[in-house]
């Protein structure tokens, strides 16, 4: 719920998998690209993604926002284990970017 004067943003009209790279094992998403939805698209180049939680609808953004775990955790840890980078736009409207498309893009401390 947004604060007296707040806003809420929705993401679910941004629901696309930009691209799956089968090579390096990545895919690049949308925040509100659906569990289901990323888990039929790396299918096809014969990935998953590991994090499981109770509900396949739940969004990625939201799994990055909340850190979710799901019945894996254990064996496979939590979202932020297989987020490599994330772009955001903060409330000033400034776009940052942390992290890459790859485990080593940089030096110095891990902001994603």
């Amino acid at each position: 719920m947004p604060r007296p004067g707040g806003i809420t943003v929705s993401f679910e009209r941004m629901d696309r998998v930009v691209e799956v790279d089968a090579v390096n094992q990545v895919a690049v998403v949308q925040p509100g690209v659906t569990l289901d939805a990323l888990d039929r698209r790396t299918a096809e180049h014969g990935l998953c993604y590991p994090v499981r939680l109770g509900e396949p609808t739940a969004s990625v953004g939201g799994t990055i926002a909340t850190n979710a775990g799901g019945m894996h955790a254990v064996r496979h840890g939590v979202t932020r284990h297989h987020v490599l980078g994330v772009e955001a736009v903060l409330a000033s409207g400034e776009v940052v970017r942390t992290g890459g498309k790859y485990i080593k893009t940089s030096t110095g401390y891990d902001l994603t």
